[in-house]
């Protein structure tokens, strides 16, 4: 990464964290209402709130480092800095996509259309990724990372769908889904969803992660 960047991306990534400060304080208050918003901890059984708060964590570890090279006239930041950012942009941006191209076309029939870009969603599902990627795309070009960092980058996202996907079958009688434990709609057509689900939401992740790599190679 060029050192002329370092100053602009420090300050990219201090927006970004402060951008994810306010809308997951407002989610979380309480304040903020509609579909998939809930106050206090409840709001991390959702990965549009666990993977904001991933990348406010990963801006802010990116902020510093990149304060502490200008000022210690470092050449780089450590590579894992990187993978943090790439891996976080991209889960970020998963849920801005699957937003966009799954949640807003099946639950807009019922709950009206934009419902999940209202509030405190706006940010997250919307703005906080489009700065991520924003920033990664224009400050953060780097040399540092390999195609190894794709899978690596993964990893979070592939944990919450796990996650999901065990809450869904240990909630389920006599092969129906208990009501609120298929909160984003996923196996509405029953378990046998998960053949179709797990493979197609790991390809997904893939792609997003390698192109948002290949978007940060410093040419």
């Amino acid at each position: 990464m060029k050192r002329d960047n370092f100053k602009n991306a420090c300050i990219a990534n201090i927006i970004v964290f402060l951008l994810e400060f306010f809308s997951i304080s407002w989610m979380m208050s309480g304040i903020s209402s509609g579909i998939l918003s809930v106050a206090g901890l409840r709001a991390l059984k959702f990965f549009t709130v666990d993977s904001n708060i991933y990348l406010g964590i990963a801006s802010l570890i990116a902020a510093v480092a990149y304060y502490r090279a200008i000022k210690e006239k470092q050449e780089d930041i450590p590579s894992f800095i990187y993978l943090l950012k790439l891996s976080a942009t991209s889960a970020v941006s998963v849920t801005m996509l699957v937003t966009i191209f799954f949640l807003e076309p099946t639950m807009g029939r019922l709950y009206g259309y934009l419902i999940l870009f209202a509030y405190s969603n706006l940010f997250l599902h919307l703005i906080n990724p489009l700065a991520a990627i924003f920033t990664w795309i224009a400050y953060e070009r780097n040399n540092a990372l390999s195609l190894k960092s794709v899978f690596l980058a993964m990893i979070p996202t592939v944990l919450y769908v796990i996650y999901y996907v065990v809450e869904v079958i240990t909630h389920t009688r006599n092969g129906i889904i208990m009501p609120g434990y298929d909160w984003y709609g996923f196996f509405a057509l029953g378990l046998k969803s998960t053949i179709i689900i797990l493979p197609l939401f790991l390809l997904f992740t893939f792609l997003v992660c390698f192109v948002l790599y290949r978007l940060g190679i410093n040419r």
